[in-house]
């Protein structure tokens, strides 16, 4: 088996770096590390191509990278994706097995057949042309106004550095809160077709954590074929609060003004430009057509070294 590292140096305020400073004192492997937004992709997407043989791809990063990396693989089933946390949210390492250390890597190829789970590919399609892969979750309205916030936020690093780094998400959450305008949508889920009034967000779930813990979609489930909808509505601000305290424990979805649903498609139509995000990555906003969200016929795989 071929390995190969792709490391943010980054991540977490630097934790990227200092994860990757012990490893590579006793590390042979090739690694690639990223230097700008959307690197990750290039960087897989290029090793991937370039052979035919078995390939791990060890992510030492957050959230942010290991999405990008499983962009970047779409279509190579011989890539097995690898993970070391090194992030502030670290939410899919929340789902999935992450190595700890070069010593489990090494194990862990060592083993034969290598062990490795099967997971859905979800897509979003904001246009004809804007596709976007996701591994955990993809959100519409105040959640992608919190994920870009957040992302720009100026006390993160300070928090980070304090191990507080899935506050970030909490204090935005009464800025964004206070300017967003909730918004109607239709939703067709298999035949039907269902009318939102007062939405204040719209979440399409592969994996049960966003948010730095938050437990979104709690009986979601990365490999049974379908998507978990979460669409908060119609309910007040002060509500609204309630419902995002309760999210942490999943009690949530037992609050009116939050419904759920479970299918293989969405089909999302905003009665208003809203954003959107990808596994906690802002990607941008719909447009006047509506939005796909799917899951795809292809598979990714993650390395599982859990006995």
């Amino acid at each position: 088996m071929e390995v190969h590292f792709i490391i943010n140096e980054q991540a977490g305020d630097g934790k990227g770096a200092k994860v990757w400073a012990i490893l590579r004192k006793n590390s042979n492997y090739p690694y690639h590390l990223t230097e700008r937004r959307g690197h990750a992709i290039e960087l897989a997407k290029q090793l991937a191509g370039q052979t035919s043989e078995s390939l791990l791809l060890i992510v030492i990063g957050g959230d942010g990278t290991i999405h990008e990396v499983l962009n970047g693989v779409v279509g190579y089933p011989h890539v097995t994706v690898g993970v070391m946390k090194a992030g502030s949210g670290n939410d899919f390492a929340r789902e999935f097995p992450a190595f700890t250390s070069l010593q489990e890597i090494e194990n862990y190829i060592a083993t034969k057949p290598i062990k490795r789970k099967t997971v859905d590919f979800g897509s979003v399609q904001l246009d004809t042309v804007h596709q976007r892969y996701f591994a955990s979750n993809s959100g519409f309205g105040l959640d992608a106004d919190i994920s870009l916030a957040a992302s720009r936020s100026t006390i993160k690093k300070t928090l980070n550095k304090w191990k507080l780094g899935s506050v970030v998400y909490a204090l935005t959450v009464a800025k964004s809160l206070l300017a967003f305008k909730p918004f109607n949508a239709e939703i067709r889920i298999d035949s039907d077709t269902r009318v939102f009034r007062k939405v204040w967000m719209i979440t399409v779930s592969n994996q049960k954590y966003y948010g730095g813990g938050m437990k979104i979609s709690p009986h979601s489930i990365y490999d049974d074929g379908e998507f978990e909808l979460t669409v908060v509505h119609s309910i007040s601000t002060l509500k609204f609060l309630t419902v995002f305290l309760t999210v942490f424990n999943g009690s949530h979805t037992k609050l009116k003004g939050v419904s759920t649903y479970k299918s293989d498609t969405f089909i999302i139509e905003p009665d208003r430009v809203v954003g959107c995000h990808t596994d906690g990555e802002y990607i941008g906003t719909t447009s006047d057509r509506p939005v796909i969200c799917k899951v795809d016929e292809r598979k990714w795989y993650v390395a599982d070294q859990r006995e």
